[in-house]
């Protein structure tokens, strides 16, 4: 399958979660004009599956953030044809007290488009080790710059989804709490 799609990457890019290693953060540049940098604080949930049972592949995107919300994104795959589905940005908890738990419409990915039920996606979390630093600062897009600090705990998880009439065990790729600082800024604008 694949890691992490398209949509849950620019989200998870967009508010600074992508953790990086202290030593590979460039310096972002200074400040010109007075402009003051926004700052959030943002916590939350990455989880990036996937899996495949009686001729049924699933890929699952899982995102919560506490400034900005839950986004998910699910695709799958069936001798029958595609199906996917997603939303964001929701005020619904996907993650909560070591428990995974998402309720995804799907529709069939063709002219019809027709809704097709739902993915539901059902486990659960705990942590897998210490956290680790996160500094990372980003261009974001050209001349807006994403400075971001904190940590990020790895998961370890377990999960399946129940999508179509199947109950396909997922793996996760990516899985990791974070309790992060973003600053954003647009130098030589204030």
């Amino acid at each position: 399958m694949r890691t992490i799609t398209r949509v849950a990457l620019a989200c998870v890019i967009g508010v600074g979660a992508i953790a990086s290693t202290a030593g590979t953060a460039q310096a972002a540049p200074a400040a010109e004009g007075g402009s003051k940098p926004a700052k959030t604080i943002e916590k939350g949930y990455a989880l990036s599956c996937a899996g495949q049972s009686a001729g049924v592949s699933v890929a699952v995107d899982l995102y919560q953030n506490s400034a900005f919300g839950s986004h998910t994104s699910v695709s799958i795959e069936t001798p029958d044809g595609e199906y996917g589905g997603g939303y964001g940005p929701e005020d619904t908890a996907l993650f909560s007290n070591g428990t995974i738990a998402a309720d995804i419409p799907i529709r069939k990915l063709d002219d019809t488009v027709e809704p097709a039920g739902d993915a539901v996606i059902s486990g659960a979390y705990a942590a897998a080790g210490a956290p680790k630093p996160v500094h990372e600062v980003i261009e974001d897009p050209a001349d807006h710059y994403v400075i971001t600090k904190g940590t990020n705990t790895p998961l370890h998880t377990t999960a399946t989804v129940n999508v179509l009439g199947s109950t396909v065990p997922l793996s996760c790729s990516t899985a990791f709490a974070f309790d992060l600082s973003v600053w954003r800024l647009t130098p030589g604008r204030g």
